[in-house]
């Protein structure tokens, strides 16, 4: 159990990236905007990617992995509706050595983006998408996790590019203990998986740009 543990981690790493900043359904009260909170509407192409390692343990930390980088690309509309098109995550490591990870049923679109200032951040994102489902495989043994009963849904923490405790310097996310159930992959997959980590997510300033630099903001 504790080897093949190791091996499944990444793939929360990948679950956790997806859901900071993928799609999302907004509250009416939440715009996103271009470079600050009087800044122009955005709607358009984004692209997400995590800074420093992602890193995963069972809930007593006895396993540990991680995953170097994430990339995420999809679309976001000014009042928050979004996809999520296009993803994979690279570097992912055990014990063992790497792991691969694949993400299943692409688009993702249900979640919820919402601006509300507290505790040090600027909202939240919840994301609830019944079809997010996420493999893990390394040789033979393949684990798959997503959403159920007791994981209805993946919440994150955001912060403005302005917020103090901002440390990217755009708008990012954060992953506190994220975690997603098992589906399916038996007895040697581990059951309780969480993920902790950063990322920060770019649109593009002309929607015929092949690079992300516009600078993204979330208010009222």
């Amino acid at each position: 159990m504790k080897t093949l543990a190791r091996l499944v981690v990444p793939l929360i790493a990948a679950t956790a990236t997806v859901g900071l900043f993928a799609t999302s359904a907004s509250a009416a009260t939440t715009t996103v905007r271009r470079d600050g909170p009087t800044g122009a509407a955005y709607s358009g192409d984004y692209r997400i990617t995590n800074v420093g390692n992602l890193t995963f343990s069972d809930p007593t930390n006895t396993f540990t992995a991680s995953c170097t980088g994430a990339d995420l690309l999809g679309t976001i509309q000014s009042a928050g509706t979004g996809t999520l098109d296009q993803a994979s995550a690279s570097g992912c490591t055990s014990s063992l050595g790497a792991a691969t990870v694949s993400f299943l049923n692409l688009p993702y679109t249900d979640g919820v983006l919402t601006y509300d200032p507290a505790n040090g951040y600027d909202g939240t994102l919840v994301f609830s998408d019944p079809d997010l489902e996420i493999q893990a495989s390394f040789g033979l043994i393949n684990c798959t996790y997503g959403l159920d009963a007791s994981h209805p849904n993946l919440t994150f923490h955001v912060r403005n590019p302005d917020n103090p405790n901002n440390v990217t310097g755009e708008f990012e996310g954060v992953m506190d203990d994220v975690s997603l159930g098992l589906q399916a992959g038996g007895f040697f997959c581990p059951t309780g998986v969480s993920a902790n980590g950063l990322a920060k997510a770019l649109g593009k300033v002309d929607p015929s740009d092949t690079g992300y630099d516009q600078t993204l903001y979330i208010t009222s």
